[in-house]
């Protein structure tokens, strides 16, 4: 009889022991959703930012670009006020 009892006991542990571990396998199973989107999140994220980053290199090769013409035009005047000033009138 005593083994019965020590038998049920045991596979009372083993079916207490199953449910934890099928609780914690459904916590983990959440868990790991939930980092799942937020993972799909932080790529959606992080393709924005990288076409943000995009549009101002765009944006400082067309600053430098304006910077460069403008030196040119500034050299240009330079040139010309100095012929004016060349010029006796």
């Amino acid at each position: 009889m005593d083994k019965i009892k020590l038998l049920e006991e045991k596979i009372s542990q083993v079916i207490d022991k199953l449910k934890s571990l099928k609780d914690e396998n459904s916590s983990l199973n959440s868990e790991l959703t939930e980092l799942k989107e937020t993972l799909a999140s932080n790529k959606e994220e992080i393709s924005t930012m990288n076409q943000e980053l995009d549009g101002v290199d765009k944006l400082n090769k067309e600053i430098d670009k304006l910077n460069s013409e403008r030196e040119t035009v500034k050299t240009q005047i330079e040139g010309l006020i100095g012929e004016l000033d060349s010029v006796e009138l």
